[in-house]
């Protein structure tokens, strides 16, 4: 049985932990070679090694998504090593201004929100999903064999999320960039589609897996639990695959049943 990416070339940003490594994994596991960025170059490179242990190609390599003379020579960096981009997924994103460092999460309604923390939210959520959406697409275009965009947005695209509304509005943007790549790309045969996770287990929700605010945020889930960073990952390949080949413009769910409503 043929495997459903065999020697695509994928680039997952956030490929060193949660959603970005489950999603690289699994597209070595069918078959793709892997070009993992992330900002944490040991753990990418980590991410790397399982790759490689699975018989397919892997390049690990340190990015900044918000900046974009940084994204524009991963992009240039992977065409000249693997020859082309023919699936990106764009997992790279941050909950909080203060994510992976000791501080808190500025949960504050945002007419209280510092100015600062709204920017580094929406640099790294949705500015950095921009840049790399971007610079693979010109990719893409130049190499004239279509392509696959996947960004990773959240169930908090549709829903307002209180206390944090920068990721929410970081997230819907995600949203509509992918609309409107989805627009004007479609006639390259670039397809581009979002997925908006639920509540999945990652480093990213590590707090609130432990915290008491778990027990009744998971009654609102139908199926009464978290996902696994691999329901994500799976959702992601069947829209990178040929079976998602007539979807474009579209968001997908893996929630639980959280949003069926």
């Amino acid at each position: 049985m043929a495997l459903r990416l065999e020697n695509k070339n994928a680039l997952i940003t956030g490929g060193a932990s949660g959603i970005g490594r489950a999603t690289a994994i699994r597209f070595a596991e069918e078959g793709a070679n892997i070009f993992v960025a992330d900002r944490h170059l040991q753990a990418a490179e980590e991410t790397a090694a399982e790759v490689r242990k699975l018989g397919r190609k892997a390049a690990a390599h340190q990015v900044d998504t918000s900046d974009e003379a940084q994204v524009n020579a991963m992009v240039a960096k992977m065409v000249a090593e693997m020859g082309g981009v023919d699936i990106v997924v764009a997992a790279a994103g941050i909950s909080h201004a203060h994510y992976g460092e000791e501080g808190q999460p500025d949960a504050v309604p945002l007419s209280e929100k510092s100015f600062a923390n709204w920017k580094r939210v929406l640099s790294v959520n949705l500015d950095g999903v921009f840049l790399t959406c971007r610079a693979c697409a010109a990719a893409m275009i130049k190499a004239g064999k279509g392509g696959r965009i996947v960004n990773i947005a959240s169930g908090a695209a549709r829903v307002p999320t209180p206390g944090v509304g920068e990721y929410s509005v970081s997230k819907a943007g995600v949203w509509m960039l992918t609309k409107v790549l989805a627009a004007e790309l479609a006639q390259y045969n670039i397809t581009a589609n979002a997925i908006g996770p639920g509540f999945i287990k990652t480093p990213m929700t590590a707090s609130i897996q432990e915290s008491p605010n778990m027990v009744p945020l998971l009654q609102r889930v139908p199926l009464h639990r978290m996902g696994e960073a691999v329901d994500v990952a799976n959702t992601a390949l069947f829209l990178a695959s040929e079976e998602g080949r007539y979807y474009t413009g579209s968001i997908l769910h893996p929630d639980g049943g959280l949003l069926m409503q």
